[in-house]
């Protein structure tokens, strides 16, 4: 018997599997087709059709053949048993259907295992060498064990070993070597025109474990945004602000977006008041087109949008009238993938994206396999060449939605990679160290976050209080965004939420800045931000752990810097926080307040340096300016003795900056001793703030 030449549609997409437990054991789909919870692709094309109803899939399959694949996760070298129960009502048959498993959606191939109705089957292994000829593999052989038309026969593969068997009608039929996995498809394959019923379809691995966090606490509730949000139409790809109140989002094919229904995406923007969220607004030109358009992310001023395209980032920033025009940002990426997401960090210095190219960890050119990358932003603004984020969070298969919270350690991420309870889950990670390639073992979010189905695009605002992520089980269209209150085991680390606005310190009139973020231990630059054009308005989160401090810089203008300390670890916390700026103007004068010395000596403090390497850049940006420092103390102790610390502490502050190039004459020191202080000497905190060096400007 000869096999019909064919041209085969994949019809398929997602699927989960059903095991709840963490302990090694049997991990497996089993499908009555009482609904349609493996995530099955239903409906007509091609001429064909495919449903679920009383109990069955009921399969009208046109001339060129259909592959009905489902893409759970899969362990290849593992054994498996699939089995189903077919019966042909319709059709010719000449032509097989039956199982499916190894499915490549690149390569577009698979292993399967065929009946006919006339009482032949047919084994193909997808890898085997087309010059060589295996005995009983891709060929026709006939038996007796295969029933007629409209009647059901059972058929079934296991792996045990390094070997297959294949039955019919429980009835061992034959054995041959163990075929390789190309791709992660199961499910059914038929090769013409016909009509089957489908039922007690299975797929089964053992001990397969899924990690799950330590004592996950059960009641989680999915909660519906609602009809202001979703829509009869895709939304999804949410991005919630780090202060929880606005949510951006994608929504396809509308008739809302630009382009129309054929517009395949915009983005909009719905904000909370307090007590509801707005109706979602199209944010229009320039954020959207009437075409795709690929938004990353949004800064966590609110300030800045970031797009990608296939190889590299561009931006949009606000500005008094609004948006302004996209631009490069400087980072570009080497990637053959279709589909690519990112995520900026809250703090703006690295970006995490997707991308499939010969550093991946496992690259295999045929195989839609997906690794995290990260760059990194170095004090000029200068992006570094990409990461591989490594083996502690890429595996074989594909990585998709990274999502870095604000506490710059949490990683949430879906994988097709690893054992869990869908073709997709997300998964938690936490960052070990400084770099960027060490991570805690992820952990399964658990099956109250992750469905039977593909899940992703889990994003998490300052807070911790809830996770917003997409959801096409029910709801108002093809897919709905949901959020989830959080319980502790599955929030990142607290953070402070620093929001307030930067203004003329003479005028308080607000003033457009960049907002720098220092670590004063370390003295390295860890957080940026740009405050809104029009009020002045800034926002930023910063983990617990160090001593931090801001600075603002607007152009012909002196920041009046601040310090935070947030050396102790608390809950989450908001804090108001205002920035002044000073014009450059003659006799100006301005308080260092990050500058340190050791007690009671004019040594300065390593935490100084950032402070004082912003004053030389400001004297290297003014060639004629001169200042004057002043040195100041508390009132304990005898006043001589103080004039001279204060006088050396000036001195100290003057030969840092002489010896990063600034001329020893556009700078004078005098020491103040106790005098002129800024608040009463009563307490020891006041007497500290007392402790101090100051610059005037004597010449502009």
């Amino acid at each position: 018997m000869n096999l019909r030449k064919i041209y085969l549609t994949i019809a398929a997409v997602a699927v989960a599997l059903i095991s709840y437990s963490q302990n090694p054991a049997n991990q497996s789909i089993q499908d009555k087709f009482d609904d349609n919870r493996n995530g099955w692709w239903l409906g007509e094309t091609g001429g064909g059709s495919q449903s679920i109803h009383d109990g069955k899939m009921f399969l009208d399959i046109p001339e060129g053949g259909w592959i009905i694949t489902i893409y759970p996760y899969v362990e290849f070298e593992k054994d498996f048993v699939t089995e189903v129960s077919l019966r042909q009502t319709e059709g010719h048959e000449d032509n097989g259907v039956g199982l499916s498993w190894a499915h490549s959606k690149p390569e577009n191939t698979q292993n399967y295992f065929i009946i006919t109705a006339n009482g032949y089957y047919y084994i193909y292994n997808a890898s085997q060498d087309k010059s060589k000829t295996v005995k009983g593999i891709n060929e026709w052989i006939k038996t007796t064990l295969i029933k007629p038309l409209n009647e059901v026969n059972t058929i079934k593969v296991e792996q045990v070993g390094n070997t297959l068997n294949y039955y019919i009608n429980n009835q061992k039929v034959t054995s041959t070597d163990a075929f390789r996995w190309k791709g992660s498809g199961i499910g059914l394959v038929s090769y013409t025109k016909m009509k089957v019923e489908a039922d007690d379809y299975s797929f089964a691995q053992k001990e397969l474990k899924i990690n799950l966090p330590t004592n996950l606490t059960k009641g989680l509730v999915k909660e519906n945004m609602g009809d202001a949000i979703n829509t009869a139409s895709s939304d999804l790809m949410p991005i919630i602000t780090a202060d929880g109140r606005n949510l951006y989002f994608g929504r396809q094919d509308y008739e809302g977006n630009l382009g129309g229904v054929a517009d395949g995406e915009d983005y909009y923007l719905s904000t909370w008041d307090g007590t509801k969220w707005s109706k979602a607004q199209n944010l229009g030109a320039p954020i959207n087109t009437p075409k795709v358009d690929n938004y990353s992310s949004v800064s966590t001023d609110n300030n800045t949008i970031l797009f990608v395209d296939s190889k590299e980032f561009w931006s949009i920033s606000r500005n008094e009238s609004g948006w302004g025009a996209p631009k490069p940002i400087g980072l570009t990426f080497v990637n053959e993938a279709k589909h690519f997401e990112s995520y900026l960090a809250p703090n703006g210095k690295s970006i995490i994206f997707t991308a499939k190219n010969v550093n991946n960890l496992f690259y295999d050119k045929g195989e839609d396999e997906r690794d995290f990358y990260v760059s990194l932003q170095d004090k000029n603004g200068k992006w570094s060449d990409p990461i591989n984020m490594g083996p502690k969070i890429n595996t074989r298969r594909d990585e998709i939605s990274p999502f870095l919270a604000a506490d710059d350690r949490t990683l949430y991420f879906s994988t097709t990679g690893r054992a869990g309870y869908g073709n997709g889950d997300i998964f938690m990670s936490k960052r070990i160290g400084d770099g960027w390639t060490n991570w805690t073992e992820p952990v399964n979010l658990g099956p109250e976050i992750n469905s039977p189905s593909f899940d992703a695009y889990y994003v998490v605002p300052a807070s911790g209080e809830y996770a917003y992520m997409v959801s096409n089980q029910g709801g108002f269209g093809k897919s709905d965004i949901i959020r989830v209150k959080l319980v502790k085991e599955l929030q990142p680390d607290p953070v402070v939420l620093v929001r307030g606005r930067t203004l003329d310190a003479k005028t308080k009139q607000p003033i457009s800045a960049n907002i720098l973020i220092d670590n004063l231990t370390t003295n390295k630059e860890v957080g940026e931000a740009v405050s809104e054009p029009k009020n002045g308005s800034y926002q930023i989160t910063l983990p617990y752990g160090a001593n931090y401090g801001f600075h603002a810089a607007a152009l012909g203008h002196l920041s009046v810097n601040e310090n935070l300390e947030l050396t102790t670890i608390s809950k989450y916390t908001e804090i108001e926080k205002d920035l002044y700026l000073l014009p450059i103007i003659a006799g100006q004068v301005l308080q260092l307040n990050n500058v340190f010395f050791e007690q009671a000596k004019p040594v300065l403090k390593p935490e100084s340096y950032a402070e004082l390497d912003r004053l030389i850049t400001i004297m290297q940006e003014n060639p004629t300016m001169e200042i004057e420092l002043g040195g100041y103390t508390d009132n304990v102790g005898r006043e001589v003795s103080l004039i001279l610390l204060s006088m050396d502490r000036a001195g100290a502050v003057k030969k840092y900056m002489v010896s990063k190039g600034i001329a020893q004459k556009r700078i004078t020191g005098k020491g103040y001793g106790p005098a002129n202080p800024v608040v009463k000497n009563d307490t020891e905190e006041h007497r500290r703030m007392n402790r101090r060096v100051e610059f005037k400007i004597t010449k502009k």
